[in-house]
This record gives C-alpha cells, sequence and structure tokens, in this order.
C-alpha cells in the first residue's frame, strides 16, 4: 500500500514568468487538497498515449508516492523525469504505487515546462537571463524541493536517484554534466538515452538561429512583444513535429556537452545505470507504417523494400546505405524491411553510443550496463492502435510499464509481472546502494546485463557483437 500527495514546487510560469526561470510557489493558508494530480504542462495531447492535452500553464507540480508502511530510517529518493520528445508527457501519468512499495522507496515524478514554453532560445529572451533551457531549470528547482523536503515524507535527501526515460533521460545527462545540478542528487538512472549520442542536445548557436525562426512563425499572428499573451496552444508543437527541443549546449548553464565532460571527467560524479532497450526503433518503424497507411489510404499499407532503401538513405547518406543495407539484409530479417530497417537503425542510433556511453562513464564512475530484451511485451490498451505485422519486441517505450502503473499499456501477464518484480528490484538496489548485482562497465569491457520474462531471461549478453557496434565505429 502506498501513499499519494501532490504539490506545486514552483509558481505558474505565466506572463512576465514565461521564459524566464521558476519562481517559488506562494505559501497557501489553511489545507490544500493534494490527493489528485495537478494539471499537465501545455501540449497538443494529438498522439496518445504520449501525453494528455493540456493549455494549464499553473502546472509545475510534484507528485509524491511513499510506502504506508512505517521504516525506522529514512527511505531512498527516487525523482522521475518523463519522456515525450519534451514537447509531451506529465509526471502523474507514471504510477508508482509498485516502485515504491515493491521497492520500499519513495517515488517523486515531474512535471516540466515542454516544446516552445520550456526550450526555446533566442537572442531577445537571452536580454533576461540565458534562454534555451527553462524546462531544465524546473526540473532543477524540482530537485531543490526534495532537498528541502524529503524529511517531511520520510525520505533521505542524502540519498536521491535521478532517473529518467527518452527525453528523461536525457535530461539525466544534462544534470551531470551542469555545475549547478551538483549536490541534488547522488544516482542516476537513464534508460533509452545514451548521452554520447547527439540526439536529446542543441548547439546554443543552433537553438538561438532555429529560435529565431520560430519566432518569424509566431509572429504571423502576434508580435515579438505579445508573446507572453499568445495561448499556450499557438507554442507547443505535437509530438515529433516541429522544432526539435531538447537541453542546450554551450552556455553558462550546460557549458560543455557529455561527450566533452566525460572525456575530460568534468561531470557530476555519481554511480550511473544506463541502458536501451534491444528492438528501439522498432515503434519508430511503427511510426512510419502508420503514416504510410494515412498517407496512401491502403490500411494494408506495410513497409516495403523501397521505404527501407529511402530511410536508410535519409538517415545516413546514399553512401553508407549501401554499406548499411548490406550489412542488414532484409532476407536475414524472415524477409520484413521493416525489420531490417529496425535493427539498422537501433545499432546505429542507440546501441553502438549506450557502448560509448558506457565506456565513457566507467572511466569515472561505478557505471552498470542492461539491455531491457522482453521479446513479448504488453500492448498498447487503445484499440485504436492495431499490432503491426511484425513483432514489436522491446520497442522505445515498452519497458516503462514494467516500472510504473500506465493506463496506455494493457495489463501485465504473469510472466511480465515476474520481470517487472525483478527489474524494480534492481532499480531500487541500485538507488539503495548505487550498485546493480552483475559485473560493472569498463572502459573496454561493456558487462551488459540482458533483461527479459522467463527462466534464463536474465543474463549476460555480448552486447557490442550483438548490435554491430565494430561496423558501425568502422563508419565514416
Amino acid at each position: 500500500m502506498t501513499a499519494f500527495c501532490n504539490t506545486l514546487y514552483a509558481a505558474p510560469p505565466t506572463s512576465e514568468r514565461r521564459w524566464a526561470p521558476p519562481a517559488p510557489a506562494k505559501r497557501w493558508h489553511g489545507v490544500r487538497d493534494s490527493t489528485e494530480p495537478g494539471a499537465a504542462c501545455p501540449q497538443t495531447g494529438l498522439t496518445p498515449p504520449v501525453g494528455p492535452k493540456s493549455d494549464d500553464e499553473d502546472c509545475l507540480f510534484v507528485n509524491v508516492t511513499t510506502p504506508r508502511s512505517a521504516s525506522t530510517k529514512p527511505r531512498p529518493v527516487m525523482v522521475y523525469l518523463h519522456g515525450g520528445d519534451h514537447t509531451d508527457g506529465a509526471g502523474a501519468m507514471h504510477g508508482a504505487q509498485r516502485l515504491a512499495a515493491q521497492g520500499d522507496v519513495i517515488v517523486v515524478t515531474v512535471n516540466y515546462r515542454l516544446a516552445a514554453l520550456g526550450y526555446l532560445a533566442h537572442p531577445d529572451l537571452d536580454k533576461r537571463g540565458e534562454s534555451g533551457n527553462y524546462g531544465f531549470l524546473d526540473q532543477q528547482a524540482a530537485l531543490r524541493w526534495v532537498q528541502r523536503n524529503a524529511t517531511a515524507f520520510g525520505g533521505d535527501p542524502d540519498n536521491v536517484t535521478l532517473f529518467g526515460q527518452s527525453a528523461g533521460g536525457y535530461s539525466t545527462c544534462a544534470h551531470l554534466v551542469a555545475p549547478s545540478s551538483a549536490g541534488l542528487f547522488d544516482r542516476v538512472i537513464q534508460q533509452s538515452a545514451p548521452c554520447t549520442a547527439t540526439m536529446g542536445q542543441r548547439d546554443r548557436e543552433d537553438a538561438l538561429a532555429e529560435g529565431v525562426a520560430t519566432a518569424a512563425e509566431i509572429e504571423k499572428e502576434h508580435s515579438l512583444d505579445d508573446w507572453r499573451t499568445a495561448s499556450p496552444q499557438q507554442l507547443v508543437n505535437p509530438f515529433g513535429m516541429g522544432p526539435e527541443y531538447t537541453p542546450v549546449y554551450g552556455g553558462g548553464l550546460l557549458p560543455r556537452t557529455p561527450r566533452e565532460a566525460f572525456a575530460t571527467g568534468q561531470f557530476n560524479k555519481v554511480p550511473v545505470l544506463q541502458g536501451i532497450n534491444r528492438d528501439e526503433e522498432r515503434a519508430r518503424v511503427y511510426g512510419l507504417e502508420l503514416a504510410k497507411k494515412a498517407a496512401t489510404g491502403d490500411p494494408d499499407a506495410q513497409i516495403d523494400q523501397a521505404d527501407y532503401r529511402m530511410r536508410l538513405e535519409e538517415e545516413f547518406g546514399k553512401e553508407q546505405a549501401s554499406v548499411i543495407a548490406a550489412h542488414y539484409p532484409i532476407s536475414a530479417y524472415d524477409n520484413s524491411p521493416a525489420l531490417a530497417l529496425a535493427a539498422a537503425l537501433t545499432d546505429g542510433n542507440w546501441a553502438r553510443h549506450s557502448v560509448d556511453n558506457g565506456r565513457a562513464l566507467s572511466g569515472h564512475v561505478p557505471t552498470y550496463t542492461y539491455e531491457f530484451a522482453d521479446s513479448d511485451v504488453p500492448w498498447y490498451s487503445d484499440p485504436n492502435y492495431q499490432k503491426p505485422d511484425f513483432e514489436v519486441g522491446a520497442a522505445h517505450t515498452f519497458e516503462l510499464p514494467y516500472l510504473f502503473e500506465l493506463d496506455a499499456y494493457e495489463s501485465l501477464t504473469p510472466s511480465q509481472q515476474g520481470l517487472s518484480n525483478e527489474m524494480i528490484r534492481i532499480w531500487t538496489d541500485f538507488a539503495r546502494t548505487g550498485k546493480a548485482d552483475w559485473t560493472p562497465t569498463t572502459p573496454v569491457a561493456l558487462n551488459a546485463q540482458s533483461l527479459a520474462s522467463g527462466p534464463g531471461g536474465i543474463h549476460p549478453v555480448d552486447f557490442a557483437k550483438d548490435h554491430r557496434y565494430d561496423f558501425w565505429k568502422s563508419l565514416r
């Protein structure tokens, strides 16, 4: 059994506080109802199960889930940053009852500003201070709230684990390298977010140029002076569409990228548990297939050989696409262009960076690497999402229902529940001790652990070999 409460950690970022660092929340008198989650930050909500539609900027809430059982000592605190491409999602979507109760930890999920409201960089906004990282500053404010209040809800402010998935995981990378995040957490878990990749980060110069272009679009209906009165829906974009919003590197807040910071050792040194899903890009390929069905009007349309080659060329260029196609022949993937494409994209965009990330971190801090590899995962609960003709497997986001209660997914089967129990144990043991129960990664050996259901489902795996790391490193 667990208890839940939610509370503001910062004032509503409206009017003059829009595109400004978070301000302290106002004190209130009497009893405040904190039994229901607060509003999600503004987002379109066009692509469930990513996030709910919201126009409410009074959204800077934390949700605290605690075990009801008594404890003789403070519990570890786990602070979760949700994913959603920095454009969608909310902390309260991730029910933490099992994680808190089974792991005997306190779980705090965080809302932070999204899309242009959270990550717009622009020269005019710089007049008030460095622009582009408002959502990141919200996360810092939430972590400081945890430091001030952990003791009040039975937590240990000296044992805080910061963890996140996808965009939330890339946010943990930013906190690792931000000098002003030092001391706000004691461990980090990165799910589907290898820090040394260029995904999940923008160069400051590029972000400012992108902001100028975005401003030109906004100014079609609003002058620059009216930005702070524009409706939130005019300033957010659907998941995967519009400008890319991520933390911005190269300023005073984030002076160096994770790759630069890990190479020099100039980062906040805490133990790290990092990993990806074995079939990350099958989720993206599923989305491409849905888009093809919609574009052609053919409900039976599938990814074909032409799509396979076109996507490789778009991703890696024509010259490299030929080399990659030879290493990932469609015939080796049950003659499925979708599966061949997903394998190449997963290995090229995720796995090689996970190897680099683990090795780079391990030269400085205890680092443990996992691969979520369950082949039979819960599907989406929304009947509008029909399964594709290929097995989705351990695709992007599909580890989440093993850690959280999420309405977007079907219920776990008994076998999946067994893996869920083990993953909760691994995640919370790491939060408690900074260790996992397998050999840590070293600069020369990844020592990854595969996480899947069934007998023998959790075992060591040669991750670099399985994902053709040497081949990808050989490419220009």
